[in-house]
Parts: structure tokens; sequence; C-alpha cells
């Protein structure tokens, strides 16, 4: 328990960390009573700023009785989706794992092309519902306590909803670090998804007030029977392949013990790597090394991360060490990797030379011939470089659907840069 505290308390200082460890760490059970408690909250909090707004009429004749008392709507309350009935917690919590989390994964998969939805949603469900639930206590608790503090004070209540929007605000914004670290994916793609994620739940909660109530007719026992038969396995099949990374992780963990085994650095590297916490993945990758110098693997994936943080110089350094350990390393992307670091530093002679090996082991490969055509087009060599750039959209259409989508972004820009040779070859003509 105290540790999953510590896991609620880190996502206001450290929220990117944080979420790492909720994915290697964190437990369902606890996650989904903090939701609970912190919406929970939130409605009691905000009880007294909605009395505010809902005020009961009355028109006062001879005729009233008790049902001429009608209260008037209360529109900012609903805008935040902060109502007062009882079933408001539990909607609200399936609203973001049957909309919310299923959209985003969407959107992710439509960014990534190459995975299927069912395997990324097998995959990433718990993860990212287990970030996204310890995110909803972390904006909606504090904010819950300072609003029953203001409405006890008899302040008004309009800021006292506006700092229920900002709560959401920030719910919002955890999201989107949650998001980036369970795909590593960058801040732009990571806000997109959590944004229509978020109008995704939203529009599911209007589809289910929609149905108002016809969805009673849901939970009969023969369509809950039967939807156990259809969907059950898969359900099961989400926690166990939660349960089998956070084991996986605590195995790695665990083999950091002993002093020579570097390979658990290195895969725990790896792990922080993917998820775009460079910091930690260089001190795992530095630490392999540390231990086994002959090791080519981490050196490459050091070079990598330079070149990602815009360090040619020190990615050049990582990579000629890799290249001298392992000619081959990384299935000779090392060379590949190098000429890319040698065309960022404009060592343009040092770039083709280390592409040309690289084209010439592995001739398929369409970002390496997307690299290669470019680094030719800097030196004006553009019938070269046409070839190459050519090469490199012929490799992805002649590969299976699958690998297409994965390598399609290379196609993209090699279409852009031959546009853009021969945009020189008529200026130069002209």
């Amino acid at each position: 328990m105290r540790d999953q505290i510590q896991l609620l308390l880190a996502l206001y200082w450290q929220p990117v960390r944080a979420a790492s460890r909720i994915i290697d760490e964190g437990r369902i059970w606890f996650a989904i009573c903090a939701a609970v408690v912190a919406i929970a909250g939130m409605q009691f909090g905000m009880s007294g700023a909605i009395q505010k707004y809902v005020q009961p009429s009355h028109i006062v004749t001879e005729q009233d009785d008790e049902r001429s008392a009608q209260p008037t709507s209360s529109a900012p309350a609903a805008m935040l989706g902060l109502t007062l009935e009882p079933a408001a917690t539990l909607k609200f919590l399936a609203a973001l794992a049957l909309a919310f989390v299923p959209a985003v994964v969407l959107v992710i998969t439509l960014n990534r092309s190459h995975e299927s939805f069912a395997v990324m949603l097998r995959k990433d469900y718990l993860p990212l519902l287990n970030c996204l639930l310890l995110s909803v206590a972390a904006a909606y608790i504090p904010v819950a306590i300072v609003i029953k503090t203001l409405a006890l004070a008899h302040v008004e209540a309009l800021p006292i909803l506006a700092l229920a929007g900002a709560g959401h605000l920030y719910f919002l914004f955890l999201g989107v670090c949650c998001v980036r670290t369970v795909w590593g994916t960058s801040f732009k793609v990571a806000t997109l998804a959590t944004g229509l994620g978020c109008a995704a739940m939203l529009a599911g909660e209007a589809a289910a007030a929609m149905v108002g109530g016809m969805r009673y007719y849901f939970f009969s026992p023969c369509l809950v029977y039967y939807a156990w038969v259809f969907i059950g396995n898969g359900t099961l099949s989400l926690g166990n392949g939660f349960r089998s990374r956070q084991h996986m992780r605590r195995q790695l963990d665990l083999a950091t013990v002993n002093p020579s085994d570097s390979d658990a650095h290195y895969q725990l590297g790896l792990i922080y790597q993917q998820r775009r916490q460079f910091d930690e993945a260089k001190r795992r990758f530095a630490r392999a090394i540390e231990i086994d110098p002959t090791e080519a693997d981490p050196a490459l994936q050091l070079g990598r991360i330079a070149i990602e943080e815009g360090h040619p110089a020190e990615a050049i350094s990582w990579l000629r060490k890799a290249a001298a350990l392992n000619d081959k390393c990384g299935s000779h992307e090392v060379w590949r990797e190098l000429g890319v670091a040698y065309f960022q530093s404009d060592c343009l002679g040092e770039a083709r030379e280390a592409l040309e090996k690289y084209v010439s082991r592995r001739a398929y490969d369409p970002e390496g011939l997307y690299w290669q055509g470019k680094t030719l087009a800097a030196s004006e060599r553009l019938e070269e470089a046409r070839q190459s750039l050519q090469s490199c959209e012929e490799a992805v259409n002649t590969m299976p659907p699958h690998l297409r989508r994965k390598h399609g972004k290379w196609k993209r820009l090699a279409t852009d840069e031959l546009r853009r040779i021969e945009k020189m070859k008529m200026t130069s003509a002209g």
C-alpha cells in the first residue's frame, strides 16, 4: 500500500517517470479504489457549489402542491461532467475504460500503422488504464479537498466550478504523459490521442444518456452470460499480459543484483529507451558497458540516443566504438546509424562511405536507401541520389502489407526528396 501511494504522489513532480513506474509496479485494484475516492470526493465537494446554481423556483398559487417546484438546470456543472447522480462515479469509470482507453489505443495504432488494434489492445490496455486511473486520483483528490473547503467558507460557486475545470485539464495533462510513456510517442501524438480519447469519452457518456432506460436491458442475465462467453477469455488475457509484463520487469531487476550480468542492464535500458526516458536508458547502457566492455549493442543504443537528442559528435564516438567491437552489430545497422550521424555533422564523405557499406549488405532496407539518397543529394550527386531514392520507393512497394505500413514513412520522405531533386535540376537548367 505504501509503495502504491508513493506512485500516486510521484505523479505530482515527475509524471513521466511516475507513469513508467506505474506500468512496472502499479496495482490495478489500488488504482480503481483511488479513482473511486477521487470522483466521489469531487461529487461530494461540488454539492455545495452546484446548489448555488440549482435554486428551486416556485410559482405560488392556490393550486401549488409538492410537484410545482421544478429545479433549474445546472449548465456549468453539466459541461464539466459533474452531476450529483448516485451512479456518476460508475459512469465516469465506465466511460474511461470503455471509450477513452480504446480510442487512445486506436489512434496510436493508426499512427504506428504496422500493429493491429486487437494486438495493441491486449498488450497495452491495462497498463494505460492503470496509469489513467491513478491520474484521475492525482488530479481530482486535491481539487475535491479545496473545493469542499471553499464551499464550507461560502465562496461563490463560479470560482469553484473553474477550479473543477482546472482539475479536468490537469488530468488531461497527466493523460498525455501516460500515453507518451506507454508507447514512447512524441508529445504531439500523445496530445492528439488524449484529446480524441476525451472526445470519445464524452460521446460515450452522451450515447449512454440517449439510450436512457434501455440500458437496463443490457444487464439481462442471458445477455451477461453470452457476453462473458464471447469476450470473457479476451478480458482475462488483458490481465495476464499485464501481470506477465510486470513479472518480467521484476525478474530483470533481480538479475541486476548479479555484478557480472550486463544483459539485464541492457534489457532494462531498452525498456527505458522505448519509453523515451533517455537519462535512465543511458545509465543502464553505460552500466552494461562497464560490466562487459566487449559488448557492442549497448554502444549502438547509446549512439542512437545521441542522434535522437541531437548530439551527432557523441553519436559518432559511440557508433564507431560499436562498429569496432562488432562489424555486424545490430544486423549491420550500426553503419546506417553512423552514416546518419556523419550526415548530421556535415561529414558527407564519411556518411557516404558508411551508408554505402550498409546498403551493400542490406540492399532492400528503405531507411538506409533514403539516407544514402539524401546524402548523395547533399553532395550534389543528383543522379545517384535519384537512383537510391527510387530504390527506396521500390523496396517499400514490394514489401508485405504489414511491413509496407511500417516503412511507409521512408517512402513518403523519399518521394519528397525526389521532388526536391527535380526542382533543383529545373533550377540549374533554367
